[in-house]
């Protein structure tokens, strides 16, 4: 406030003193753009491990679906001391239209910069879900993998994309 009073009693006037705010404010989001970039680069450079602690293992009319995953808190555990360490924080935003469901993972870095990632899908009927569980479920999935994608983080271990590979011994295929 002080540069500005100075500024207009040398003669600068109000819409100079904005282009010049305006200046300064462009130079410091860039400046900040930078610190994330090089913030997220530390970030990338740790050893962060995203195990696979969840079993899922049914039978349906499609056949035998058994696959391992990694939970929501799997996720926030692995990742949340590391993006700390550099300066980051995480949060989510979510919304729900015509039965669709949008969350948005939010990742800000101290220095006052921000990105995100939205995902978005119906709720997840599979199960004996009663409709606000459906609902739920859908947001802890988009909530893991919004965040995994906006860290370029993944889950260790096979993921074979649905495709089931046969156990030669059983006969069987399974997801992973």
């Amino acid at each position: 406030m002080g540069m500005m009073l100075a500024a207009m009693q040398q003669g600068i006037s109000p819409d100079q003193i904005k282009q010049m705010l305006d200046l300064q404010e462009q130079w410091e989001r860039r400046e900040a753009e930078k610190v994330f970039n090089d913030s997220l680069a530390a970030f990338k450079a740790e050893a962060v491990e995203i195990i696979k602690r969840k079993t899922v293992d049914f039978t349906s009319q499609k056949g035998r679906t058994h696959y391992k995953h990694a939970e929501l808190s799997d996720v926030v555990e692995a990742v949340g001391p590391a993006l700390s360490k550099h300066g980051f924080a995480w949060s989510w935003k979510t919304e729900q239209n015509s039965g669709s469901i949008r969350v948005t993972c939010i990742l800000k870095h101290r220095q006052g910069h921000s990105d995100s990632v939205s995902l978005e899908s119906g709720a997840d009927q599979s199960g004996n879900k009663n409709s606000i569980q459906a609902i739920a479920s859908t947001i802890t999935y988009l909530q893991r993998h919004t965040l995994k994608s906006i860290t370029g983080v993944s889950e260790k271990g096979d993921d074979t994309d649905g495709v089931a590979p046969m156990d030669t011994e059983l006969g069987d295929s399974w997801v992973s």
